[in-house]
């Protein structure tokens, strides 16, 4: 099963024929369609480009909304004074309000 290869000159020699052979309507059709591929074909790096450009704009404004890069640790408790505290705000100096009462300073 060995067969030999019909050589490059044989191959356009036959082209050449059977090109011959159409009728000029399906030459203009075939002609028309390798066109149209040709077109299709180059007009797919903008859809590549645009969808990458589009990939690109979505990831950076999701990683804005994700707050990626941002630490984010427990939040910090507030400071409020427990039950056993509020006997220091009843332990001040009662001098302090006795001034306070006596010159116009509590009024200002």
């Amino acid at each position: 099963m060995n067969r030999s290869l019909p050589s490059d000159d044989t191959l356009r020699s036959l082209h050449a024929q059977s090109l011959q052979a159409l009728s000029p309507a399906t030459l203009a059709r075939l002609r028309q369609a390798r066109h149209g591929a040709m077109a299709a074909h180059r007009g797919r790096w903008r859809w590549w480009l645009a969808s990458a450009c589009s990939l690109v704009v979505a990831l950076g404004i999701g990683l804005q909304f994700t707050g990626h890069g941002t630490l984010t640790g427990p939040a910090p408790a507030p400071v409020l004074a427990s039950a056993e505290d509020n006997s220091a705000l009843y332990d001040e100096n009662p001098d302090l309000y006795l001034w306070l009462g006596d010159t116009d300073l509590a009024m200002e």
